[in-house]
């Protein structure tokens, strides 16, 4: 099918018919940054559930696999630019997709914002490496808004460029990474661990500790939702989009836990201590170029999340002011471009003015990425668990409800909240006590935003009574 011309009215649709099967999947790919989890989480995982995380990971693939089926009820069925907004507000009513739409939005502007931070921050030490100089607060600042600017551009400019651009990051960085970890096994030799193979010290506790880090390696492959309105067939390849990207980038998480895990035994690394786990390994093998060369990669990997942070929040504020979720400003589209351009530039502006904020209090880099992920993680667990409550209820009017649809709705509702409850006790200390707060407080505030606008609009529908008690 030709591609759609190259104008959008203004404020009102964005293209039709535009985006083909691998651009959707790009989306996807950029906003999981899988190069990005390889290089900070996974190590992290694995100093939490030792020689137990591959398996440990294999659940949660199971568990996701759940969650892409609660998605794909809907998906299969209709598509919207609201993605898990609109999915959740056709099986249980408008308020439920309202709090899923804001839910949403808090997982991917916070998407953007962490993926900034984080891209500035491997920028730094690929940058220091040749100054032998830390960046500075200054620098680290500068840095993100490049990056900012460097994400939202194409993601003003045209959305399969947008695609384009995530595709070729993301496969440059999987590309370098893994010849990384290919040259240490090689070098160290260690191809068969059989402390992982038999589980050596793995334990329940272990695993409950990495559960909800490891859960949150696979969120955002349902982004590609976002761009239903844009996709070619998009109830038939959207939910096979969605499969593609978590199956595939699934096992690359495990191979990639397997290696760095036998690494750390063969090489005796601490990779946890290190904000760059993968440049540590490099060093230790004697490959110090490309430790450089590994925290670019982990730089383009977030680089390409921010973008896809870019593209799906902006389309979900979009669907969200054009159902006067949100005020019908940021309903506008660029009259050229065809992109929810006041979208866009509301994400852009947060995605500066928060690290300002936080670098001016004094957080630390490697710190706000932290804290800025774990509130997108509540914003992902709040939209996937409305969604997966929601599927069994639309089946059940369809009168198209079956035993099979009630588990594995029931199943991802289970791992979901334990998610939430595990990130939530025993509580944590300080800052992060009081993130949980701070997601609630930006819900609530959209919430009261949403019934705002709902009680203006119902009052200039109410008719006007004269005096005589005649309709005005």
């Amino acid at each position: 099918m030709p591609d759609s011309p190259k104008t959008a009215p203004e404020g009102a649709e964005l293209r039709h018919n535009y985006l083909s099967a691998l651009e959707n999947l790009a989306q996807s790919i950029g906003t999981m940054g899988p190069v990005a989890t390889i290089g900070t989480v996974l190590p992290l995982l694995i100093f939490k559930s030792g020689n137990g995380t591959w398996l440990l990971f294999l659940g949660i693939l199971a568990s996701f696999c759940l969650i892409s089926s609660s998605i794909n009820v809907f998906a299969s069925r209709f598509a919207s630019a609201g993605s898990l907004a609109a999915f959740a507000e056709t099986g249980l009513g408008k308020w439920a997709g309202s709090l899923t739409g804001w839910s949403y939005i808090v997982a991917m502007a916070f998407v953007v914002i962490s993926s900034a931070v984080s891209s500035a921050l491997y920028l730094s030490m690929a940058v220091a490496h040749f100054t032998r100089q830390p960046v500075g607060i200054a620098g680290s600042l500068l840095l993100t808004v490049l990056v900012v600017l460097a994400a939202w551009w194409p993601a003003h400019r045209d959305i399969k460029l947008s695609t384009k651009v995530m595709l070729a990051a993301e496969s440059l960085s999987v590309v370098g990474i893994l010849f990384i970890l290919g040259a240490a096994m090689f070098r160290s030799h260690r191809w068969v661990d059989h402390a992982q193979l038999g589980l050596e010290g793995a334990s329940f506790s272990g695993m409950k500790l990495g559960f909800v880090l490891a859960f949150m390696t696979l969120a955002g492959f349902e982004s590609t939702t976002t761009l239903g309105e844009e996709a070619r067939t998009a109830t038939h390849t959207l939910p096979r989009v969605m499969m593609l990207c978590i199956v595939p980038v699934g096992i690359l998480f495990i191979g990639s836990l397997y290696c760095l895990t036998a690494l750390s035994h063969s090489l005796n690394l601490a990779l946890d201590q290190s904000d760059a786990p993968l440049d540590l390994i490099a060093q230790s093998i004697g490959l110090p170029t490309l430790g450089w060369l590994s925290s670019l990669g982990v730089a383009v990997s977030c680089f390409g999340c921010a973008l896809g942070g870019f593209n799906a929040g902006s389309r979900v504020i979009f669907s969200m002011a054009r159902s006067r979720h949100i005020w019908a400003y940021f309903e506008g589209v660029h009259p050229v471009n065809g992109t929810p351009s006041r979208a866009l530039a509301l994400l852009g502006g947060l995605s500066v003015a928060v690290p300002c904020a936080m670098l001016a209090f004094g957080v630390k880099l490697a710190d706000a990425m932290d804290y800025l992920m774990q509130i997108a993680s509540f914003g992902f667990l709040g939209g996937y668990l409305v969604v997966c409550v929601a599927a069994p209820v639309f089946l059940a009017r369809r009168h198209a409800l079956h035993p099979g649809r009630v588990f594995v709705s029931a199943a991802a509702v289970a791992v979901i909240g334990a998610a939430f409850v595990l990130s939530l006790f025993p509580v944590p200390e300080g800052p992060w006590r009081f993130l949980p707060y701070i997601f609630v407080g930006i819900l609530a505030a959209g919430m009261i935003v949403s019934w705002s606008l709902e009680t203006e609009r119902q009052g200039t529908r109410r008719p006007v009574i004269g005096q005589a008690g005649d309709q005005v």
